[in-house]
């Protein structure tokens, strides 16, 4: 899997916010399920897109976050139960996954496999997962989902 090469500027996402030591330890279904029942409440959102923000906290012990919701154009009235969190502009190695190629295990495995033998190296602690009208469900062999990864020049 070879990626492409973007510039995105400063982002601002609006979601739901899980967290656990692990990221295998999370209910993400579940926090989709939550984040559906309330997303109608946010305002300004970047249409025809969701996300799943995951930040991986280098302490001791470790912690993931994970945060799934819309990017917005501007925070303004939300909802106590949400929360926006703003990514820097930086570069990144966008991967296209399709799901015929196989479930989330592999394509993350081909990406952080990429990562390892590449020039490039992580620029942040976090990945974003793009959701689009291309993604049926992790069921769909045609459903396709873009894994983006800020990197710099190792």
């Amino acid at each position: 899997m070879e990626p492409r090469f973007v510039e995105k500027p400063e982002m601002t996402f609006v979601g739901i916010v899980g967290f656990s030591p692990d990221v295998r330890q999370l209910d993400i279904s579940g926090l989709w399920e939550r984040f559906n029942e309330r997303s109608k409440s946010i305002k300004h959102q970047v249409e025809g897109k969701a996300y799943e923000l995951h930040i991986q906290e280098e302490t001791s012990p470790p912690m993931h976050f994970c945060l799934i919701g819309f990017e917005v154009e501007k925070v303004e009235d939300v909802p106590i139960e949400l929360f926006a969190k703003i990514i820097p502009s930086c570069r990144y190695a966008v991967f296209t996954h399709r799901f015929s190629d196989g479930d989330f295990s592999d394509a993350f495995r081909a990406v952080y496999g990429w990562l390892e033998k590449s020039d490039y190296a992580p620029a942040h602690h976090f990945d974003i997962q793009c959701y689009d009208e291309r993604f049926k469900g992790p069921e769909y062999p045609e459903s396709v989902l873009e894994i983006y990864v800020p990197v710099k020049l190792k």
